[in-house]
């Protein structure tokens, strides 16, 4: 018994070396993944200047509309890799944000380009967008 034990956890942990030995993270040049905003008309938004029709029209329909148009939010991936396995690969992504803050009169007032972490939910890029003051652990300031 004892040594059908031994044998049945040494055949697991020789499975587990050898899945996690088959992935194989393949990094490449970043790239957006998906729909992603246009970044030359991002650069020539102005702040004070530029209004949320401006914005829109550039840009199209945002992810995120928040507190009647004051925030507007972009949302797209950035791809850093392939992470290869036995059962299959997948893309390496993280979350990007673009955060929009306009004032009463419809002018651009604050822009923002937050990244989220691999595993990151828009919730706290939202948080961060509506409070800049605020520090979260998984979303930086580019």
């Amino acid at each position: 018994m004892v040594a059908a034990n031994r044998s049945f956890r040494s055949c697991l942990a020789l499975l587990a070396v050898c899945f996690f030995a088959g992935c194989i993270p393949i990094p490449i040049p970043p790239h957006g993944f998906g729909v992603v905003p246009d970044m030359v008309a991002i650069e020539s938004f102005r702040l004070r200047d530029s209004t949320r029709a401006d914005v829109l029209l550039k840009l199209g329909e945002p992810r995120h509309r928040l507190e009647g148009d004051h925030f507007l939010i972009y949302e797209w991936d950035v791809a850093y890799g392939w992470l290869l396995s036995y059962v299959g690969y997948a893309p390496i992504t993280f979350p990007h944000y673009l955060c929009l803050e306009f004032g009463s009169d419809s002018r651009l007032v604050r822009q923002d380009h937050l990244i989220g972490s691999i595993y990151g939910k828009p919730d706290k890029a939202i948080k961060k967008c509506m409070n800049p003051s605020e520090v979260l652990d998984d979303v930086e300031a580019k």
